[in-house]
């Protein structure tokens, strides 16, 4: 959107005078944009010395909400009147601040990183019973229990393997004086419903923005609501929600915040994609909630009116083959196009990742590799380039780990994980390692060039051109969610993927794929017939590529003259 300029129903979500507002935001639609200004039209309502909370999910998410506040409000103006946190990110303030009052060691405490539980596990013994044991203290951890009182309900889930390891992991955390990213939540519930503790934030607090409502668990939700009671707006789409195997429990939330905020004010009209684009991905949609068509905003902005295409090919070498050209016609009209490479699963993507590891003409980024993430690359970059020449990559990690808020997990994780990958060259020193990492701009969540990533990675993420990568049973949808609610949640995952494009979306499945004993007939996904596309062939998609191409060489032409 240019100049957040709003349109006539972003205004009217924006300014509502209701205290408690329900917004359902289909992707596209200017969400961020609505928080901040809705942000700043309830900076007027507040009590002296009172601030905005706005509670996000992911750090990237975070950062975009940042971005758009202070373009609204000034940077100033919003760093001091907003606070704006992802939801581990505030439990573990909320922990730290008052951890004591629970009986926690604060000053000792060791917070997470998404690796923790994992290597914890794999210390007590690990072996297949790790997911089940995973899932045990997760479920476990969803109500606001002592640590005596998770101790006690573990043991009481019986003799099991998968029970006996996480009563182990439980016990060797608690003896560590240790968190992990359960407990920040946990613990953070626990102090919220502290009547003395609550009052603290909820006199702080005189208004909370909850961003992507569909993706919380109850227990999230019990946070958000805990943290301030005056005024509250819950931003997001329950046709987005793929997070249930992570706690989300769309719903029951849904159902709960509609009792706070009565009906939803709903947003129809896409800023981001284009209107070949929207059929395919209306054709979706419509599957999943009928009557939630999205219409395009400006629909005279796209070439063409922009490109998808539904391609069969002969096999997943075909398929890769076939990705390469077309990201390389698409990069060489356009160099500063994003061109997203979406899969549901990670082990659908080796044909994929063989065909672009060579060195290209364009970037290549995949999201996967800490190394290849723009802000951890920038962060280490400019870090060490203040150490010593002959610094070395342990004393270069250290340095870099001290220049993180030691409240942000996912950001220490990269780290780490960044610095893995760095440790495996020939490097004798941290300048000689961090040469040849590939700058990019950190603010810029998504750069000119390839991006090779999964759908729960891509969610909130927009490219120039989307491919949907494997449209066959076992992969989308994937064979262990091929019935009931799982099979649902399937569904939606598709639709994330999809509604990540802008100019161009294209999905793909292949005839045939390689098995433990050789070729096999694959079998196209029960949704593949149901998709609208305007193309079936990749000469129909490079025919258009020539034609906006030429069309924008004539619109520059006439401009010139």
């Amino acid at each position: 959107m240019s100049g957040f300029e709003l349109s006539t129903e972003q205004i009217a979500a924006a300014t509502s005078e209701k205290k408690h507002l329900l917004l359902v935001a289909p992707p596209g639609c200017g969400k961020t944009e609505v928080l901040a200004y809705r942000a700043a039209h309830q900076l007027g309502s507040l009590e002296p010395n009172q601030r905005i909370l706005a509670l996000t999910f992911t750090k990237r998410a975070r950062s975009n909400l940042e971005e758009r506040l202070c373009s609204v409000l000034g940077h100033t103006r919003a760093r001091r009147q907003i606070v704006v946190r992802n939801l581990h990110g505030f439990a573990t303030h909320v922990v730290r601040a008052h951890g004591r009052t629970v009986g926690l060691e604060v000053e000792g405490l060791e917070l997470p990183k998404t690796s923790t539980l994992r290597r914890a596990m794999e210390a007590a013994g690990g072996g297949q019973a790790m997911y089940d044991a995973e899932k045990i203290l997760a479920e476990v951890k969803r109500g606001p229990l002592s640590d005596a009182e998770v101790l006690e309900a573990l043991q009481q889930r019986g003799p099991g393997e998968a029970a006996l390891l996480a009563v182990k992991v439980e016990q060797a955390r608690q003896e560590a004086n240790q968190l992990h990213y359960d407990d920040l939540l946990r613990h953070a519930q626990r102090l919220l419903r502290i009547p003395a503790v609550a009052r603290l934030y909820q006199a702080h607090y005189g208004a909370v923005l909850v961003d992507e409502f569909q993706d919380l668990s109850m227990q999230q939700l019990d946070v958000a609501l805990l943290s301030c009671t005056s005024r509250t707006t819950f931003a997001g789409d329950p046709l987005q929600g793929i997070y249930s195997w992570a706690g989300a429990a769309p719903s029951e939330v849904e159902a709960v915040v509609r009792r706070t905020c009565g009906e939803p004010v709903r947003l129809h009209e896409s800023y981001r994609s284009s209107p070949k684009v929207l059929e395919t991905v209306n054709s979706v949609s419509e599957q999943v909630d009928p009557g939630s068509s999205l219409v395009s905003a400006r629909p005279e902005d796209w070439p063409g009116g922009g490109c998808s295409a539904a391609l069969m090919l002969k096999d997943r070498d075909a398929e890769a083959d076939e990705l390469l050209r077309l990201a390389g016609a698409i990069l060489e009209q356009t160099p500063d196009a994003s061109v997203g490479i979406i899969i549901r699963s990670r082990w659908r993507n080796s044909a994929i990742h063989k065909a672009f590891d060579d060195e290209k003409p364009y970037p290549v980024r995949r999201w996967d590799l800490a190394v290849d993430d723009p802000g951890t690359v920038a962060l280490i970059k400019s870090t060490v380039s203040t150490l010593p020449r002959g610094a070395t990559l342990a004393e270069a990690r250290l340095a870099v780990l001290d220049a993180v808020d030691p409240a942000d997990g996912d950001a220490r994780e990269l780290v780490d994980d960044a610095f893995g990958t760095l440790e495996k060259s020939d490097a004798g020193t941290a300048r000689q390692a961090v040469r040849a990492m590939r700058a990019a701009d950190p603010k810029q969540a998504v750069g000119p060039g390839v991006h090779l990533l999964n759908a729960h990675t891509g969610k909130g993420q927009q490219f120039d051109w989307v491919f949907v990568i494997g449209l066959e049973e076992g992969h989308l949808p994937d064979k262990r969610s091929s019935e009931g609610s799982a099979l649902l949640e399937e569904q939606r995952v598709l639709l994330v993927m999809l509604s990540r494009a802008r100019h161009g979306l294209v999905v793909t499945a292949s005839r045939t794929a390689e098995g433990w004993r050789g070729p096999y007939q694959a079998t196209a996904s029960r949704w593949w017939s149901g998709i609208q596309a305007e193309f079936s062939s990749p000469e129909e998609v490079h025919a258009h590529l020539q034609a906006t191409a030429e069309e924008r060489r004539r619109l520059a032409n006439s401009s010139e003259v």
